[in-house]
């Protein structure tokens, strides 16, 4: 089946995956399934589920239990969580059991949701038609990464999606956790964009962290991956008083990207054997340089260029003194590049919200 949600572009016939695959805006308007969680009906997926909506129920049942975690920051919580699964104290048991149950079913809710395609889903999804619930229907496998789908935390959500579907009685999806989430995207750029023993330069400009590594491929194969320090994601603002105000804040975002990749490529153990070619994820819908101008703290960089791939190109050339090129690829498609192999897959990230890629894309 012609997978609805990917575009092809002009320039080079090659594919792309538009916002229109978005999962974070859907809304639940009718549960596929009554008695677990009635309250979450009508809620958009990610008010249902996301990182800081597992943070905000975290702290709300810590305090219950008389958990103090006030010197804990939000980004710890998750790790935290996944911690008191198995911990000898019975007060962080019973907060990791409520929170990771609720979670869980939360999660298999959604993607019962999306199996079923019931017609009051349908039509609460202006912006898709038929072929794309057929298209969630046709997969078989999802397979889900990020911190939130690793270790112990990712095998329970696991199991609660395999319940949710047994009581419904509906075929569930084959689910895979890949518990090495961290750097999944920036391998999947370079199984799929680098040639034989080349050197690149690889990063991952999420929305609440940048990672970065110097990646060797040969023989076909990742031969040598060596990691930087990840970095913060700053100037990250979406929301803004006025165009002006929009500008000023994606000029700093321009300088802080074009600072970090310069200093990237700089730290690496032999800059000058690194190939011209940048690779970079990134969290916006892109293709061809373009930049999608319409959500997240990525977009306003389109009130500098949409074709922010040659501004980047421009800029870096001239502070590394070398013929850059960039690559840039959304960040979920990059991790999705990874699982090439898994047949009518899809590639589900939990993070700040619900990064989605599909694997029968075709990109070169």
């Amino acid at each position: 089946m012609k997978n609805p949600f990917l575009s092809v572009s002009d320039r080079d016939q090659t594919e792309y995956l538009t916002s229109r695959c978005s999962l974070n805006r859907a809304v639940l308007k009718k549960l596929p399934l009554y008695g677990i969680e009635d309250a979450i009906e009508g809620m958009t997926f990610n008010e249902i589920f996301s990182t800081p909506v597992i943070v905000a129920e975290i702290r709300r049942v810590s305090r219950r239990y008389g958990i103090d975690l006030s010197d804990e920051p939000d980004y710890m919580l998750p790790r935290l969580l996944d911690d008191a699964i198995d911990s000898d104290n019975p007060r962080y048991r019973q907060l990791a059991a409520r929170v990771v149950k609720q979670f869980g079913n939360r999660l298999g809710l959604l993607l019962l949701t999306l199996k079923k395609g019931e017609k009051e889903n349908r039509l609460a999804r202006a912006d898709w038609d038929d072929t794309c619930w057929e298209y969630w229907r046709s997969l078989k496998t999802v397979i889900l990464t990020g911190g939130l789908a690793s270790s112990m935390l990712g095998r329970r959500f696991k199991e609660s999606i395999q319940t949710i579907f047994d009581m419904a009685g509906e075929k569930p999806y084959h689910i895979m956790l890949f518990d090495n989430g961290t750097y999944v995207g920036m391998m999947g750029l370079a199984q799929k964009l680098m040639k034989d023993d080349m050197t690149s330069l690889v990063l991952d400009f999420g929305h609440t962290g940048i990672k970065r590594a110097v990646i060797k491929k040969s023989g076909g194969e990742i031969g040598e991956f060596t990691a930087q320090e990840s970095l913060p994601s700053l100037h990250m603002k979406s929301h803004f008083a006025n165009d002006d105000e929009k500008r000023r804040e994606a000029i700093e975002l321009h300088r802080y990207i074009v600072n970090t990749i310069a200093a990237s490529f700089r730290a690496a153990p032999n800059p000058t054997a690194l190939d011209d070619t940048i690779l970079i994820s990134i969290a916006n819908y892109t293709h061809n340089g373009l930049l999608n101008s319409e959500r997240g703290g990525y977009a306003k960089l389109c009130t500098i260029n949409t074709d922010y791939a040659s501004v980047l190109e421009d800029d870096l050339s001239g502070e590394l003194h070398r013929d850059i090129k960039v690559r840039l690829v959304h960040d979920s498609t990059a991790s999705a590049l990874y699982f090439a192999d898994i047949d009518r897959s899809v590639c589900i990230t939990l993070g700040t919200g619900f990064g989605v890629g599909f694997t029968d894309i075709k990109i070169q």
